[in-house]
């Protein structure tokens, strides 16, 4: 399940709002946009503030309660890291779901209420997942996904509505025959390719899910998919919009050497440098060590296999994040670099390495090949 723990939080917040009181309501509309858009360039305490003014203010607007959780949670985990946050983040989130079961039982017949509850249970779930409590795992995720699929019912033209089903969708539809089935008893759709479609058509047509669907995909096509280009389209888009936040420049880098346009990622390379002072301890730490791999990309495509294997290895020793994506990443430029100097025993050894992770990342089905072909 381990995708599941790599979903970005915004997902989980986003949907297209119907006016509930025109005037007032508007006002309320242009804060949460002024959030999502601080939220996005890490403006994490500027968005955290609007949102709180939001929660505080009439009428209910149901963005209001997500929306400062998720920024609590970026926060917590640029200050604290990703395992403190976890543990800590449990009241925060039952406090949310009270505030929308009150709203549901004072308005039934709203679906965004419905909407926002499952993807609060949703968050549950997945901080459920990181502590291995897979019985809450069980209850809570049933319960997300009924609830958003009874809004989805409802409001069934709405991309922004269905993009959490899109998303599981995709995850079923690479996973194990047991999520099928479970897929199954939930009566959930599960295809790889709708699920991707639902996401493109969110990213295309979404309101508030529009970017957190780019995002989507951009972090899909690189990780799972290996289609370096379209991710790299969705990478671009949000680097440009949001150029504060590191992560949009990271995954452009990345696409762009992983398609031999080095002197391109070199800007978003400067980028990330120039972010790093402006970020909180765990996340330059997290941002310092991404560009080691980055780096370690550009040697090794230069032939610089001495300074490539430093870089990797460095990377590898030193990886203590909550994901392990990049990490398999590593494992498998290193295998690579080992073939091309003819040091097949160690090349094998770390393909075993990224197969192990056992994560379904693109990295796993060309370690499989390696092991059996060498790199070339």
């Amino acid at each position: 399940m381990r995708i599941l723990r790599a979903i970005p939080i915004l997902s989980l917040i986003f949907l297209s709002v119907n006016a509930w009181g025109k005037n007032a309501f508007q006002v309320q509309e242009e804060r949460v946009q002024q959030a999502l858009q601080a939220m996005y360039n890490r403006k994490y305490d500027h968005a955290k503030s609007l949102f709180e003014l939001i929660c505080q203010s009439e009428p209910f607007h149901p963005m209001g309660p997500m929306g400062s959780l998720a920024t609590q949670w970026y926060i917590d985990e640029s200050n604290r890291g990703y395992q403190r946050r976890n543990e800590a983040f449990l009241p925060a989130i039952d406090k949310a779901l009270g505030i929308y079961a009150e709203q549901m039982r004072r308005h039934p017949q709203n679906p965004e209420l419905v909407f926002f509850y499952g993807t609060t249970m949703g968050l549950k779930a997945r901080l459920l997942l990181g502590e291995k409590n897979y019985f809450g795992v069980l209850i809570s995720g049933y319960q997300a996904i009924r609830a958003i699929k009874d809004a989805e019912r409802r409001c069934p033209d709405l991309p922004d509505f269905r993009l959490p089903s899109a998303l599981f969708s995709y995850y079923v539809g690479i996973s194990a025959p047991y999520m099928k089935i479970a897929s199954w008893i939930l009566n959930v759709t599960a295809s790889r390719d709708s699920g991707l479609q639902l996401i493109e058509e969110a990213a295309l047509r979404g309101n508030y899910s529009r970017y957190e669907a780019r995002a989507l995909l951009a972090y899909i096509y690189y990780y799972f998919e290996g289609d370096w280009g379209k991710s790299l389209h969705y990478s671009i888009l949000l680097a440009s919009d949001f150029p504060d936040n590191p992560y949009y420049a990271f995954l452009s880098a990345a696409g762009l050497l992983q398609l031999m346009r080095e002197s391109e990622a070199n800007f978003y390379i400067q980028n990330i440098r120039k972010a790093l002072p402006t970020l909180k301890k765990a996340s330059r730490e997290e941002y310092e060590a991404r560009l080691l791999l980055l780096e370690s990309q550009q040697a090794f495509q230069r032939r610089e296999l001495a300074t490539a294997e430093k870089l990797l290895k460095t990377f590898i020793d030193n990886y203590h994040f909550e994901l392990d994506f990049d990490l398999g990443n590593a494992w498998l430029y290193l295998g690579n670099l080992y073939d091309l100097q003819k040091r097949r025993q160690e090349a094998r050894a770390c393909y075993r390495q990224v197969i192990a992770l056992n994560n379904r990342s693109v990295a796993v089905r060309l370690a499989e090949k390696y092991l059996e072909q060498p790199f070339q």
